[in-house]
């Protein structure tokens, strides 16, 4: 079943229980109204009678002749009967069944001073009433021929306005669920339209603040982080492409130049034997950090990361940079000696967090004039922050908005080695950790980096 015939389904259902909860009402009250009005009728002709009665000291035939003529006068059938204490009849009206009252139809009565009920046929009413210090009971009954022939004309009417009110319904709500589903009908329509060829194409929809448009606008963003996404991974595969093609360019232009000549020397061979390792050791390089690169497009589990403490990781990693490099200079600094250990616990996998510090380190170096960078390490209530600073040319505004792009390279990189990929290899890292990283020129001749991590408690906080 499709949204259209749900809403038009449940909006009738609605609209019938509405009705039948109004019309039950109706007639249960309509019923009330009838018998109180009833039972006061024949409350008034039982007192009436009862006057009657008690109007001379004994029965009389003028007494019940008067009686007769009040129950012949009166309501549709009516029936008068007089008991007295021991339930001996004084007086039924002519041509009436006297009935088998109940003695505890005359108990409720005497309690009551009143009693009524129907049998479905007539409705009854028992008064109790005293004379002479003697106790009189005083049955009637009629019937309300008129009350439940409306009672039921109304029962009919109710059920044909039931009927109608569920065919208007109907027809009512497929205009009105058609009206309000023609926006979505429309922006379906938009959104079929939109495919990888023509990721640019945006939804217009009149700016009138519902629901729909909060979709469409919703919708709108979503396309533009798609095609940026989609942008990102053509020049991805671009630029690696690029990068793969040129050592196996290199390679196969050595190994055919090799072929054609006969008279190489040993020496010679161990050249080119040489240059086609290094080749093939650049391509490894670039693979591996293409392979990386991937894997941390996807996060990893938070549950089954460990504590780490950072300024450990860090002092072992620069170790690991200084017996590379042994000409590098690596200085590590903290802002505020913490006051206790625990404040430089972070949760997180410490492979890649390793793997982000070296990369910065790296690139601190490589492009640094004295190979020498400064760490610098703070902590706050919620985070860890550190700071690797170098002394170099700095980013242009242009370049800092794409630094972190696979593949990009700034013009201080024209003479440096490398693929570009270690920065976006970092930010992936802290994408996964919750964390952040951004460059910013310092004074006039200095860059820094900046890394902040959350610190335990606020990584497994819900995001």
């Amino acid at each position: 079943m499709n949204l259209k015939a749900r809403l038009a389904l449940l909006y009738s259902l609605s609209v019938f229980v509405i009705l039948v909860i109004s019309a039950v009402s109706i007639y249960i009250l309509n019923e009330s109204f009838r018998k109180t009005e009833f039972n006061k009728r024949l409350m008034l002709e039982a007192t009436e009678s009862f006057e009657i009665f008690t109007s001379q000291p004994e029965l009389t035939p003028e007494n019940i002749e008067a009686l007769n003529r009040n129950a012949n006068n009166s309501l549709l059938g009516q029936e008068i009967f007089i008991f007295n204490s021991s339930m001996r009849s004084i007086f039924s009206s002519q041509g009436s069944t006297i009935p088998n009252i109940s003695s505890k139809l005359l108990t409720l009565s005497k309690i009551k001073q009143h009693y009524e009920y129907d049998d479905h046929r007539r409705e009854w009413l028992i008064l109790y009433q005293r004379f002479n210090n003697r106790p009189y009971y005083i049955v009637i009954s009629a019937l309300d021929v008129f009350g439940k022939r409306k009672n039921d004309n109304l029962k009919v009417l109710l059920v044909f306005t039931i009927l109608g009110g569920m065919l208007l319904s109907g027809l009512l709500a497929f205009f009105y669920v058609k009206q309000s589903i023609q926006p979505l009908e429309e922006l379906k329509l938009k959104i079929e339209s939109i495919t990888v060829q023509n990721l640019k194409q945006r939804i217009t929809l009149p700016k009138n603040n519902n629901e729909v448009w909060q979709i469409a606008d919703k919708f709108n963003a979503m396309l533009e982080r798609l095609e940026l996404a989609f942008e990102q991974r053509k020049n991805f595969v671009h630029h690696a492409s690029h990068e793969l093609r040129t050592p196996l360019a290199n390679m196969l232009l050595q190994t055919e130049s090799a072929l054609n000549k006969d008279d190489l020397s040993p020496d010679e061979y161990k050249v080119i034997l040489h240059s086609l390792k290094e080749e093939q050791t650049n391509m490894i390089e670039l693979t591996n950090s293409l392979l990386e690169l991937s894997r941390y497009e996807t996060s990893t589990t938070i549950k089954d990361w460990t504590r780490v403490r950072i300024d450990e990781v860090l002092y072992h990693t620069a170790e690991l940079i200084n017996h590379v490099q042994p000409t590098a200079e690596v200085s590590i600094n903290f802002e505020s000696v913490p006051e206790d250990e625990n404040d430089l616990l972070i949760r997180g996998n410490e492979s890649l967090i390793k793997s982000a510090i070296q990369n910065l380190i790296k690139n601190a170096i490589q492009y640094s004039e004295n190979n020498r960078v400064k760490i610098i390490l703070s902590h706050t209530m919620d985070s860890v922050t550190l700071k690797f600073e170098n002394s170099g040319t700095q980013l242009s505004e242009e370049e800092q908005t794409r630094l972190f792009i696979p593949f990009f390279r700034g013009q201080n990189s024209t003479f440096k080695r490398g693929y570009g990929l270690g920065l976006a290899i970092v930010e992936r890292i802290m994408n996964v950790h919750r964390g952040s990283i951004q460059y910013e020129p310092v004074g006039d001749n200095m860059n820094r980096f900046t890394m902040v991590l959350p610190n335990e408690n606020n990584i497994m906080a819900p995001k």
